[in-house]
């Protein structure tokens, strides 16, 4: 009998406080705060230009480091509903989740998950739906969102990527913030420059650019709008056993 593969820690197991991980998401945590200027920012969606780009990291980082260091309570939502990592990434139950709650066969009390962090709860996908749109663009999900920021102080919505699917342009309009990650030294610039449109397009309130490190190519982070300042991350695939791998 073969060997079992070591399990993947969660983002809970793995944190560790002092890491440079930990330390460039709580400097991007600080200025993603500033983007919502004198009304703060209170909803914050994460998407990507394309599959693969770290998307579902920044997202479940950005979360734990506002429970940690900022909000009394914080929710991490699933929404990329084709392709879902959050419930991998934190060890909790994938479903029931976002479709069940939408779809009311389960309440939104059922679906949330408890984290180690008491003011941390995750609302994972719930079941795979290969064609989501009609239910995403329902009044039931205005509702939802509508909802949680009544619940919760600080939201993070982890997207699906822009270009391969409309789902984020649903989003946009309805959240404070919205960060664009992509991989640094992969993604090509007409990619990018493409999936900032379309964000444009939808007209998003905030629009920030998060890129990741990929073989010691330094990252930064910038918004587009106010900020033209760069910083170093030594963020890499082994550190964040989550980026560069996921399916999102």
């Amino acid at each position: 009998m073969a060997p079992s593969k070591p399990e993947t820690p969660n983002m809970f197991a793995a944190y560790q406080p002092e890491s440079p991980v930990a330390i460039e998401f709580r400097r991007l945590f600080v200025r993603v705060k500033r983007l919502g200027a004198a009304g703060g920012v209170h909803t914050l969606m994460v998407t990507s230009a394309r599959r693969g780009e770290g998307k579902t990291t920044a997202a479940s980082q950005l979360a734990l480091t506002a429970a940690l260091h900022g909000h009394r309570q914080v929710l991490l939502v699933d929404l990329d509903l084709r392709r879902p990592r959050v419930h991998a990434v934190t060890g909790l139950p994938q479903r029931p989740g976002v479709t069940e709650v939408l779809r009311r066969s389960s309440s939104l009390d059922e679906a949330l998950c408890d984290t180690p962090l008491a003011n941390f709860k995750v609302l994972p996908s719930g079941r795979v739906q290969h064609a989501p749109s009609v239910l995403l663009e329902s009044p039931r999900l205005r509702e939802l969102l509508e909802e949680l920021k009544t619940r919760f102080e600080f939201v993070v919505l982890d997207a699906p990527p822009v270009i391969p699917v409309t789902d984020p342009m649903v989003f946009a309009p309805l959240v404070d913030v919205t960060l664009l990650v992509v991989m640094a030294g992969e993604t090509p610039r007409a990619v990018v420059q493409r999936a900032k449109a379309l964000l444009q397009d939808a007209e998003v309130q905030r629009l920030g650019v998060v890129v990741n490190n990929v073989d010691e190519v330094l990252p930064y982070y910038y918004d587009y709008r106010y900020y033209g300042y760069s910083y170093e991350s030594h963020e890499s695939p082994a550190e964040a056993p989550a980026e560069g791998k996921e399916s999102s």
